[in-house]
């Protein structure tokens, strides 16, 4: 059954198009209103309710998207300098430029001792600032050393907070907590970077450095070194939610929503490992093998970005990692996700420990199957969007069908996908295969739940706000939603960027919270910060056993060097569930408020 089986209001959008979604805030109530409610892309949507029959589709946008810097370029240096250009993101090659533009309007700071201090990109939209002691200023030679990095950090920071205390009372602009850091959380970010000029202004990308706090009182020849300070760096504080060292309470109980089972056992947790205050984010580890599953926050990158090298989790798990060596020689212990996740997903990921077990999962993704990726099973939760009763029972015919699309993997987000693959294009498109395996969850019976907040009083308000957040005065009509419904969804032996969340949107279900693509933006809040949510979780992950192995026809030597070599088990497979997601409470307490209030 459907939470509320109603028919489409008037004004709703029945062409199932993905709606422009800006929210402004109201100045009288404080409430986050819709300015284009109404406004459709007209994206036209595969509408069949059969596999075998369908029409070709492209993702509009959903300008409700989170007002945060992705910054998802690791690579060294793409920023350009000055007021010029400013584009973290370029990776083709930069034409070179002389020196003495690089800082024609800088902002000069004297600290003292003739020693001054040149800082260009204050009013940056991205919010980067370069910064250098001027090596040309009337100081002495002596002076000019003696100046750290630190200093001149401090000294960018102190006019950066000028800036924004300006943008708070002129403008009204809100900052959230702790979003521009002070000099020695940048550099423990790893938001600050060291540039070449010489190389920089020559176009060179090869010639900058991450800084850390053992740098901060380094004094660089500042004649030809310059700064570059993310001063509003991405960050990611739900890192800080959960302890990288412990297991999931889930784990702890029958039934508590997380399982391991190792070769057909069910795995145990190590004493040292209960969790405490906090949730652990450890599902299993295998020290032995060298291999640990976890359980990732979501809206957290894996790697760091361009602005933030420690809340990821490679940062945060590898910290674990080191402090639990006892080896203070041991800088980098060895971490390796064998498969990426996006930011916004959260769920199960496989972290190796050793190279052996990376090179063992390495060769288990290169022999795939249709039905897995790689020798690795994966299973996607999804609460996604309904805009028509209708779609309801369309979805439910397309469960266990091979679904196929296209996407343009150059396009920017959110992606092109289209059912049809076109015949004449410069575009590189990619096919993309998945299936919806099943509908609804364990814990609920219903088949959708209605979303309305037309209401304030009623279950489906309380629902849609609990999704959406509190801020949005109607979030469901907002989006253009009247039902939300959970999926299980498993890509079939292809992999492309935003697969699953491309091809969904372009059944005309986009997944709830999923700004670019139709969905919406999730809010949440805890502990004076805030973060968006994506109702997308890997609930299933299941793998081969490795052990170590050797082919008893083979020599002697070889056996030697493949002593530590890992192999498949013949049966033996490791199998590890997420029952709940986020958004699996909300959904249990609106069918048993539904149930109460229509009876037996």
């Amino acid at each position: 059954m459907t939470g509320r089986e109603r028919k489409p209001s008037m004004g709703s959008t029945g062409d199932h198009s993905i709606t422009s979604n800006v929210s402004t805030p109201n100045n009288k109530n404080g409430h986050y209103r819709n300015r284009n409610r109404n406004r459709s892309n007209s994206m036209p949507i595969d509408r069949s309710s059969t596999p075998s029959s369908s029409s070709s589709s492209n993702n509009g946008h959903n300008n409700n998207t989170p007002n945060r810097r992705r910054g998802r370029d690791r690579s060294n240096s793409h920023a350009s300098h000055g007021h010029h250009h400013h584009n973290h993101h370029n990776h083709g090659p930069r034409k070179p430029q002389s020196k003495k533009n690089l800082w024609k309007g800088s902002q000069n700071k004297d600290i003292g001792n003739n020693v001054i201090v040149q800082m260009i990109g204050m009013e940056s939209a991205k919010h980067t600032v370069y910064a250098r002691v001027d090596p040309d200023c009337a100081a002495t030679s002596e002076s000019l050393a003696a100046v750290p990095i630190g200093k001149v950090i401090e000294i960018m920071v102190d006019e950066e907070w000028r800036h924004v205390a300006k943008a708070i009372l002129e403008k009204g602009v809100h900052v959230e907590p702790d979003s521009y850091p002070s000099a020695a959380e940048l550099l423990k970010l790893g938001a600050v970077w060291l540039l070449n000029e010489t190389a920089y202004a020559a176009g060179d990308h090869a010639h900058a450095r991450r800084l850390s706090p053992k740098d901060e009182n380094d004094t660089p020849e500042w004649k030809d070194m310059t700064l570059r300070v993310h001063v509003h760096p991405d960050r990611f504080f739900v890192a800080h939610e959960v302890d990288w060292g412990k297991y999931c309470k889930g784990l702890l109980l029958d039934g508590g929503g997380t399982s391991a089972v190792i070769g057909g056992r069910k795995a145990h947790v190590p004493v040292t490992g209960m969790p405490d205050k906090k949730d652990g984010v450890i599902v299993y580890e295998d020290k032995e093998l060298g291999f640990a599953v976890l359980n990732k926050p979501g809206d957290m990158p894996c790697h760091s970005t361009l602005s933030n090298h420690a809340e990821d989790v490679v940062s945060m798990f590898g910290n674990t990692l080191r402090e639990r060596s006892n080896d203070p020689e041991l800088k980098h212990p060895f971490l390796s996700l064998p498969f990426r996740v996006e930011t916004e997903m959260h769920g199960l990921i496989l972290a190796a420990t050793k190279k052996e077990f990376c090179s063992y999962m390495t060769k288990q993704l290169e022999s795939g199957t249709n039905n897995e990726v790689g020798g690795l099973t994966k299973t996607y939760r999804c609460l996604v969007c309904i805009k028509h009763p209708d779609d309801i029972e369309r979805i439910e015919h397309l469960v266990g069908h091979p679904i196929e699309h296209y996407v343009d993997v150059k396009s920017a987000t959110p992606k092109v996908f289209v059912r049809n693959k076109p015949q004449s294009s410069n575009h590189e498109w990619s096919r993309c295969l998945m299936k919806i395996t099943s509908i609804a969850s364990n814990s609920t019976n219903f088949r959708a739940a209605c979303v309305s907040s037309k209401y304030s009083d009623s279950n489906d308000f309380t629902l849609a706000h609990r999704l959406w957040g509190p801020n949005y005065e109607h979030p469901a009509e907002d989006v253009g939603v009247q039902y939300v419904m959970q999926v299980d969804v498993q890509l079939m032996g292809t992999k492309a960027p935003h697969q699953i969340r491309g091809q969904l949107a372009a059944l005309g279900i986009p997944i709830v919270g999923d700004g670019p693509y139709g969905g919406g933006t999730c809010e949440m809040r805890m502990h004076r910060h805030m973060w968006h949510r994506m109702a997308v979780q890997i609930c299933h992950l299941e793998f081969r056993l490795p052990k170590v192995g050797q082919e008893e026809e083979e020599e002697e030597e070889v056996k030697e060097e493949k002593k530590t070599e890992l192999v498949p088990t013949e049966e033996d497979k490791c199998v590890f569930h997420l029952n709940t997601a986020w958004w699996s409470e909300y959904l249990v307490d609106y069918e048993r408020y539904l149930m109460a209030s229509t009876g037996p």
